[in-house]
């Protein structure tokens, strides 16, 4: 028997709801970093789609490096001072949780497949504020790494 799994919109639309319950929306910015070999441009892609399924204005970028300096001064600064209200950008990339990043993001995502899960990596995933598995891309699931 086949098991029921929400769509990808329907997961992704959940996440955002999250973060604005959690961090709000007033020039947010959000890191979405992953395992080698996940899409983090449909996940960014399908967070900002759940974004505006809520009426929140949002928009991805992709890394320029994972170096904090070019972060901040490339999309991070600009994107707070740019504008006023509510808003929320997404930045992919591999390398966007990692320690010196990581205080860039009001909120995060580490993403990663079933493929590469003994090779997780611990210190990453308990830096994020949420774990998404993409196994399945049409079927993602949140991940709750709680220590229950």
């Amino acid at each position: 028997m086949a098991r029921w799994a929400p769509q990808e919109t329907d997961t992704m639309a959940a996440i955002a709801a999250e973060v604005i319950a959690q961090v709000g929306t007033n020039r947010t910015v959000v890191g979405v970093d992953g395992q080698d070999g996940t899409d983090l441009e449909r996940v960014a892609a399908g967070l900002v789609a759940g974004f505006q399924q809520h009426g929140v204005s949002a928009m991805a970028a992709a890394a320029p490096s994972s170096d904090v300096d070019i972060l901040r001064a490339d999309l991070v600064t600009p994107f707070r001072t740019t504008g006023a209200g509510a808003g929320v950008l997404v930045v992919h990339g591999h390398g966007t949780l990692a320690p010196g990043a990581r205080g860039l993001w009001r909120w995060s995502l580490w993403v990663e497949q079933e493929s590469g899960r003994l090779e997780r990596r611990a210190d990453v995933k308990v830096a994020a504020s949420a774990v998404l598995d993409v196994t399945d891309p049409e079927h993602p699931r949140r991940e709750w790494n709680d220590a229950c």
